[in-house]
């Protein structure tokens, strides 16, 4: 008897020990920012991810702005795309209805964002290109 409750009393410990969950919640909020001659950007970012190389879920909030006057680009199409280690995506505006261009994004499964990174954001207008590098930044 005495043997069957040590046994039992083994397996209960091993399953709670299985059980016991060791992963660790990863929560990043950063904030990019960057300019060049013509454009400023900033890219707002928030992931939370378990233990893994990848977000459960994360938030993207990109702004691109035109430094100049709206009538500068009123008749272009602004075309960006957005370079980094976690994600890389792009658009078109044609033609802005703003000196501002916003884009925001959802999603799950995507690559952990590394706040050291600097991304770059390629803008073409009126036949001209320009890089934005940003950085995490408290701006």
């Amino acid at each position: 008897m005495r043997g069957k409750i040590a046994v039992l009393i083994v397996l209960i410990c091993s399953i709670l020990i299985g059980c016991t969950s060791k992963e660790t919640i990863s929560r990043h909020n950063y904030k990019f920012y960057g300019e060049s001659k013509h454009w400023t950007a900033t890219l707002h970012f928030v992931g939370i991810g378990v233990n893994s190389n990848h977000y459960d879920e994360d938030k993207k909030d990109f702004v691109l702005e035109y430094k100049g006057s709206y009538t500068d680009i009123s008749k272009s199409i602004v075309k960006y795309s957005i370079k980094s280690s976690g994600f890389s995506e792009g658009g078109s505006e044609s033609p802005p209805g703003t000196k501002y261009i916003r884009h925001s994004d959802e999603g799950t499964g995507g690559a952990i964002q590394k706040k050291d990174d600097v991304i770059k954001v390629l803008v073409e207008w009126n036949g001209e290109k320009e890089v934005v590098p940003m950085k995490v930044t408290n701006h």
